[in-house]
């Protein structure tokens, strides 16, 4: 678990999130997404990239579902108990928007591309019933931690579709979105580092 922390810690450091200085903690980030700011309908033209970052989005939220109702329900710790029913309520409602646009543009909910595809840009969720089913059989404070440790990295997949939206996108809309994910996304994920290391 210690091994997955540093990997984890790395792997955000990659991202450009913020770190502490002088020893001191950034006071904690808001747990929800953008979602509740978002249009319900997409206004003007888009390319294959805002198809592509929506459909991924759709499918980084699908594991996410099952993750967050076992940290909600199995959770020891009241902050993160919280945390998981606030990410779940967002992305639901983040879910349910995304599905809206790609409806409104005649796009399928799934990327018809092969999973290759994805490789250059995060790659397809890698957050699996197995990983989900070992995490559920932890007890307590192993949970706790383990579960925390599971969520960052998985939010972590969402920085690296958000840049690549925010790179070749075309819909200002959904451009928007991904800038909002980004930002939101990594004060999240600092959270969540502060969370493990208390």
């Amino acid at each position: 678990m210690r091994a997955l922390a540093l990997v984890v810690v790395l792997a955000v450091g990659g991202c450009g999130a913020e770190a502490t200085t002088g020893g001191a903690a950034t006071p904690p980030a808001p747990a929800a997404t953008s979602a509740a700011a978002l249009p319900a309908t997409v206004d003007g033209a888009h390319n294959a990239t805002d198809t592509m970052f929506l459909q991924m989005m759709l499918a980084h939220h699908e594991p996410a579902t099952a993750l967050l109702a076992l940290g909600k329900g199995k959770a020891t710790r009241p902050e993160v108990r919280g945390l998981a029913t606030e990410l779940a309520a967002a992305q639901a409602a983040e879910a349910r928007t995304i599905t809206g646009w790609l409806r409104a543009w005649g796009e399928p909910l799934v990327s018809t591309a092969h999973a290759d595809a994805h490789a250059a840009h995060g790659g397809l969720p890698a957050l699996g019933d197995k990983e989900i089913a070992e995490l559920g059989t932890m007890p307590g404070a192993d949970f706790d931690t383990a579960f925390l440790n599971m969520l960052i990295g998985h939010q972590h997949g969402a920085v690296e579709l958000a840049r690549m939206e925010v790179t070749g996108g075309q819909n200002p809309q959904v451009k928007a979105l991904a800038a909002r994910t980004d930002e939101t996304v990594r004060a999240q994920i600092q959270q969540l580092l502060r969370m493990v290391a208390g």
